[in-house]
């Protein structure tokens, strides 16, 4: 296949993985994949939800070029798990890498306070994850600030906002010593306070295919602290899932959008997708008279009036920037 034939294939989408998310960049047969969304099987009970592996199996993609975790919570790693077990992944890029024992999860699973189950459970799967990964010989890389990645000839480039190798070393260090001493009382409360904190180090980024950009805001609760490195974007994904914290005014005034996403599940779970974050969006649209969007992942078939499953939302990378449905069946 020619290289023209495959940047005319060169998409980026945002899937519907109920109250989580995974986001796929697309070149001919292989893909970048951001978080895979959460594992259980509830949340894919639900109309227009899609495993993240099974959607790369849907849009043809054979290899993983680079598969990137913003965090540890299990509605962002869930899925990454099953997608490694199905796809060659060529790079792993995170925040910290660290060996986890299993004895220490199975452990802290069997003693933990409900206020950090859910955080187990998604460390529970990053450690499968990386075992994985390691027997399949993946190369696996700490990503900061200070890193700029590049893809497919130059045509994506991914900056990591805000978050320092020395900030994200204090946390590897937080994290194996809850573990290393796991059956020490204080491990509980290192752990409480490790996940109460991981939004705030949530990996941020600013990423661009050929020549169309993207505002990817992970879990970042405190995204405004990094305005000096925010730019200008044709489509910004609000953070934390559109809670009341998912816009701060910085988003808009710096990056000024044309498109926004929220990755929210159709129950709104946890507040998400705000009635007043989604109508803040709107209404800045409406503002500039900008012919836009505003597209909750779990939400699709509200934006797409088909009757059919709407699984994804895609962007076309090329000159001129266009959305489109995927469906699911």
């Amino acid at each position: 296949m020619s290289s023209e034939n495959q940047e005319l294939k060169m998409q980026l989408y945002f899937v519907n993985v109920g109250y989580g998310e995974s986001i796929v960049i697309k070149n001919a047969e292989k893909a970048i994949v951001i978080d895979g969304g959460p594992d259980d099987k509830e949340t894919y009970e639900e109309k227009g939800t899609i495993r993240l592996h099974e959607f790369l199996k849907k849009i043809e993609i054979t290899t993983i070029e680079a598969m990137i975790l913003t965090h540890l919570h299990y509605d962002h790693v869930g899925g990454l798990y099953k997608a490694a077990s199905c796809f060659p992944v060529k790079n792993f890029y995170t925040g910290l890498i660290t060996e986890i024992a299993p004895q220490a999860v199975s452990y802290i699973n069997e003693n933990l306070e409900e206020n950090i189950s859910t955080f187990m459970r998604g460390i529970s799967i990053y450690e499968k994850l990386l075992k994985t990964l390691t027997q399949n010989k993946v190369t696996c890389c700490e990503i900061s600030k200070e890193d700029r990645l590049s893809f497919f000839d130059g045509q994506v480039q991914i900056q990591t906002l805000g978050i320092s190798k020395d900030a994200l070393l204090k946390r590897k260090n937080m994290l194996e010593k809850a573990f290393l001493g796991y059956q020490n009382p204080d491990s509980q409360k290192i752990m409480l306070k490790f996940d109460k904190s991981e939004n705030l180090f949530s990996l941020a980024q600013f990423v661009t295919v050929k020549n169309r950009s993207f505002m990817l805001t992970a879990d970042q609760s405190g995204i405004a602290r990094f305005a000096d490195e925010l730019q200008r974007s044709n489509v910004v994904k609000l953070t934390h899932h559109g809670q009341i914290d998912g816009m701060p005014p910085c988003l808009i005034d710096i990056c000024k959008p044309s498109f926004f996403v929220i990755c929210a599940d159709i129950n709104r779970t946890y507040n998400s997708a705000r009635p007043e974050i989604v109508a803040a969006a709107q209404d800045y649209l409406n503002k500039e008279s900008i012919a836009g969007k505003v597209f909750i992942t779990g939400m699709l078939n509200k934006s797409f009036p088909f009757n059919k499953e709407v699984c994804a939302v895609g962007f076309d990378c090329t000159k001129d920037l266009t959305y489109f449905p995927v469906i699911k069946n």
